[in-house]
Order: C-alpha cells, then structure tokens, then sequence
C-alpha cells in the first residue's frame, strides 16, 4: 500500500514537472508568434495539455479536488518561470534554398 502511494506520488510529480515545461515551452512559442495567426494553435494547445493534466492527476490519485489544486500550483509555477526566467526572444525565419 505504501509503495503504491509513493509511486503514485512519483507519477503525478513527474506528470507535473513535464506539464510545466510543455508548458512554458508552448508560451515561449505563443509569444514568438503572437502577430502570427499560428498563435492560436499554441495557445488552444495549453489549454488542450491543461486539460489532460487534470484528467491523468486525477485518473492517478482518484480524486478531483487534488487534480484541480496541482493544476493551479503547477500553473503558479510556470508563470514563475516566465516572469523570473523569461520568455525567449526571437523572431521566424524561413529556411532558404
């Protein structure tokens, strides 16, 4: 029982820090292109992997309340990062010939 528990809780911390990343790398992408109609893409795809986030936490714990409270701390956490870290700066470049 308890080594199911820890492996749960190892589950859903390694479900949330790969949530995290896609996270912040999906913003990054959505800021380089917010002049870009392909923004909407990005941005419908944060949505989208909240979504499964909440869905897989709570396939994993069982309950629903958790699932919602780690989908805010870890959406805490990725505007953390963009604020301390950044965004990426950039700009489009079409590949030549």
């Amino acid at each position: 029982m308890i080594k199911k528990k820890r492996s749960n809780v190892l589950e859903i911390f390694i479900y949330s820090l790969n949530y995290i990343l896609i996270s912040y790398a999906l913003s990054n992408i959505s800021m380089v292109l917010r002049a870009n109609p392909a923004f909407i893409l990005f941005f419908a795809s944060e949505i989208w992997i909240m979504g499964l986030y909440v869905s897989k936490v709570r396939e994993i714990s069982g309950n629903q309340i958790l699932s919602w409270i780690m989908l805010v701390v870890c959406f805490a956490l990725h505007i953390c990062m963009v604020y301390f870290i950044g965004l990426v700066e950039g700009d489009i470049i079409p590949f030549k010939r």
